[in-house]
């Protein structure tokens, strides 16, 4: 089993991982070794280097650094590890989010074994493989030329009233201990809901998010955010 597909796992769910590494390690088409398993993007960043890993399985949103957050960064360092997203988001915004960071492959967790398999010998063969549910709203032509209104408005809607509170906060030129002060939390916990949140945009400029915020009309064109 050595000689297989060097895998790492980075979920926040501790039963997802160790029950998705039980499937994996059964299989022989193809032959999988999972070198590793993480809860956090920066722990599947420092596995897939140590371990020089050939493929990370890898959910959306986690505390800290998010799947989004994790793949640019990997891409940032040169890393050519193959990327297949695992997540609960059906949402055709989120899969070009994570492509155009990088990932390889976009698959919803309601997939099937055999369709996870699948997916995993696509992107190993240097194909890009998209969950059938999320490739047909890829390929809708309102989605092709960037994010529309409407995409951006069910983009903010999927914010948990805490991450719209952060978005806000962080528009208004909020440092993450002051945004932990505002809502009375740890520094950590507020850098969490600011990663989840802009891995859920997409968005990971500052000024991008102030013009992100405008436009869903949390902040206005007169206030000027301290830089």
């Amino acid at each position: 089993m050595n000689n297989g597909i060097r895998t790492v796992i980075a979920d926040d769910h501790v039963v997802l991982r160790v029950g998705l590494k039980a499937f994996l390690e059964e299989q022989t088409d193809p032959g999988i070794h999972v070198v590793g398993d993480s809860s956090t993007g920066e722990g599947a960043i420092e596995l897939v280097q140590s371990k020089h890993a050939d493929l990370l399985l890898l959910d959306l949103s986690m505390p800290g650094l998010g799947g989004i957050g994790t793949t640019l960064e990997l891409r940032r360092l040169g890393s050519t590890v193959r990327i297949l997203i695992l997540t609960q988001y059906a949402e055709a915004v989120y899969a070009r989010r994570a492509l155009e960071a990088g990932a390889n492959g976009y698959m919803l967790k309601t997939a099937r074994g055999e369709e996870l398999l699948a997916a995993i010998r696509a992107v190993i063969g240097g194909g890009t493989y998209i969950d059938p549910a999320v490739a047909g709203l890829l390929m809708a032509p309102s989605l092709s030329g960037g994010p529309t209104p409407n995409s951006e408005r069910e983009v903010y809607a999927s914010l948990t009233p805490r991450e719209r509170q952060v978005l806000t906060l962080v528009a208004e030129g909020f440092s993450n201990k002051e945004i932990a002060e505002a809502l009375d939390v740890a520094v950590k916990t507020a850098m969490a809901h600011r990663a989840n949140m802009m891995d859920k945009i997409g968005i990971h400029n500052r000024s991008k998010l102030v013009q992100f915020a405008i436009r869903m009309g949390l902040v206005t064109m007169d206030e000027k955010p301290s830089s």
